[in-house]
């Protein structure tokens, strides 16, 4: 049980808390606000200017916490949290809705799922041609195969299923590109910047590698 417990807290403090480490998130020229759709969002235009505060964690005290790259937001006024819109732009950061990036994905990077949909994620490096984010996402089928195993051993397996992957708002197509794992990175990068293309040997790509190779592309 001990064992088990060992192996449990690995994966909820080594996998899923990716997306919460601090990182410089970018600074866009786009104006502060919630975007409720992707039209607001390509026009630039947000149409609610209500103040809102991020939050890393529900229930904590607006003023005891930092802006985090993985956060919710709540509307300062009702202290409602925010959902169902395309992005929100908070001192001149830009932070995606995961509900948003599964719903305008690439028809490619079907069977993508994540634990917290109502959350966001802000933009890392961004340019004209993209901007590109973190997200701890899993293959939703091999999770509900993995939870159908039952028991303790199925969650934890699926749990540590969740990877923290890169993904590129591609401004020309009005689209998410999900880096699913490495060979599907491989595939965006190689016509735009073959120097990109990574060896694969993990199922995953070098995160590290993306945001350096992602700077060359923007």
């Amino acid at each position: 049980m001990k064992k088990l417990l060992s192996l449990f807290v690995f994966v909820v403090l080594g996998k899923i808390t990716f997306g919460q480490t601090n990182k410089e998130l970018y600074i866009s020229n786009y104006p502060n606000g919630i975007y409720t759709t992707k039209a607001d969002f390509v026009n630039k235009l947000p149409n609610d200017t209500s103040a809102i505060v991020p939050k890393n964690l529900p229930g904590k005290k607006k003023d005891s916490l930092t802006l985090e790259q993985n956060t919710f937001f709540y509307t300062s006024k009702t202290d409602k949290k925010i959902k169902n819109v395309f992005a929100v732009v908070y001192n001149n950061h830009i932070f995606f809705n995961i509900a948003s990036i599964l719903s305008n994905r690439n028809k490619t990077d079907r069977s993508q799922n994540h634990n917290n949909p109502n959350s966001f994620v802000g933009v890392l490096i961004g340019g004209n041609n993209y901007l590109y984010t973190e997200a701890n996402l899993a293959n939703a089928w091999a999770q509900g195969f993995a939870y159908g195993m039952g028991g303790a051993i199925g969650g934890i397996a699926a749990q540590g299923m969740i990877y923290g992957k890169g993904i590129v708002w591609d401004v020309k197509n009005e689209e998410f590109n999900i880096f699913k794992n490495c060979k599907d990175y491989n595939e965006f990068i190689k016509d735009k910047y073959p120097s990109g293309v990574q060896e694969c040997k993990n199922n995953q790509p070098d995160v590290l590698k993306i945001r350096a190779d992602i700077k060359t592309i923007l």
